[in-house]
């Protein structure tokens, strides 16, 4: 039994773009609660404004982290993808550019077993 890592290319873009849509909704979230906790700033002084935007402060703070934990899983796994494509690629190329030697047989034979 040969295992063999595939992707499919079409999944892993759409799975990309949704990530990248759910980063962006994610962006425009804090800044719209931002604009919210500075209009709240501006309008209204009192001790439980400051306790609320303190609160808003925090949970922005933890939101920016949590946004940049998606951020770094959207780069990581693009770049992962596209070294299984290089990679793939690659061998393709040795295959099909070393000619009819023991080695690219042994190549050719390993990348497509029968």
């Amino acid at each position: 039994m040969v295992n063999t890592l595939q992707t499919e290319d079409t999944v892993v873009r759409q799975t990309l773009a949704t990530l990248q849509s759910h980063i962006d909704t994610m962006l425009r979230a804090c800044t719209n609660i931002q604009d919210i906790n500075t209009e709240i700033h501006q309008h209204f002084q009192a001790a439980c404004s400051d306790a609320y935007q303190q609160k808003i402060n925090d949970w922005t703070t933890r939101y920016r982290q949590l946004n940049s934990a998606y951020s770094t899983f959207h780069e990581n796994f693009a770049a992962g993808h596209n070294t299984i494509n290089t990679a793939h690629s690659e061998a393709l190329a040795t295959v099909n550019g070393a000619g009819p030697s023991s080695l690219s047989l042994d190549i050719s034979n390993g990348l497509n077993p029968k």
